[in-house]
């Protein structure tokens, strides 16, 4: 028996640091344990979900969990986005 894939990456931004878990799913995105779906402002949102909009076909079988501290709101936003990118 295998153990399930897990790729683990991290971005930075100023002082914002993020670690992402991708491991197999259904397609969740989670932010400090809360669904990107709900996370806010609107424009962090966004920039965050992009990578996600270019690999949209990859994502569905994914789910990723980050973790983000430090820095501001939108410092946190791009320092999720690479952490996305690089997973």
């Amino acid at each position: 028996m295998t153990a399930p894939k897990v790729v683990v990456s991290s971005g930075k931004r100023k002082s914002a640091v993020a670690r992402a878990t991708v491991k197999r799913g259904r397609g969740l995105v989670r932010i400090n344990n809360v669904p990107v779906e709900i996370h806010e402002p609107h424009l962090a949102r966004v920039m965050i979900m992009e990578p996600l909009t270019l690999a949209a076909d990859r994502v569905s079988k994914v789910d990723i969990d980050i973790n983000v501290n430090g820095g501001g709101i939108m410092g946190q936003a791009m320092a999720s986005r690479t952490a996305i990118a690089k997973g």
